[in-house]
């Protein structure tokens, strides 16, 4: 299990050094997600370790929100202030990510039935 998790803190750090070196508007935990999702399609399945590590993990997922609730709470002038535009992005990024979504797994699961 400890081997699981620090190949996922090795892909989140290694997405953290690439976001910072290019300077991409991209958060390093994204670019890291990124890496590690390519990484597991290469490798055509999930490893072991990482598997038991990302099981032992999901339990406390609802802690992972916490933080950013806190950042929301400590910058609510940008919500006074950009709070509309805020709203309006996220309304259309689920518009756009939801049918997305689905329109992939329908793709994949056709993929995976050939």
């Amino acid at each position: 299990m400890l081997n699981g998790f620090i190949v996922l803190l090795i892909f989140f750090l290694l997405g953290e050094f690439i976001a910072n070196l290019f300077s991409w508007p991209i958060p390093g935990s994204v670019m890291g997600m990124l890496l590690l999702f390519i990484f597991l399609v290469v490798r055509s399945g999930v490893p072991k370790s990482i598997k038991s590590s990302s099981n032992s993990l999901l339990p406390f997922l609802p802690l992972f929100i916490v933080p950013a609730s806190v950042g929301i709470v400590s910058h609510l002038y940008l919500l006074r202030q950009d709070g509309i535009i805020i709203v309006v992005a996220m309304v259309v990024s689920l518009l756009v990510g939801i049918p997305l979504c689905g329109w992939m797994m329908q793709t994949i699961l056709k993929w995976q039935g050939k």
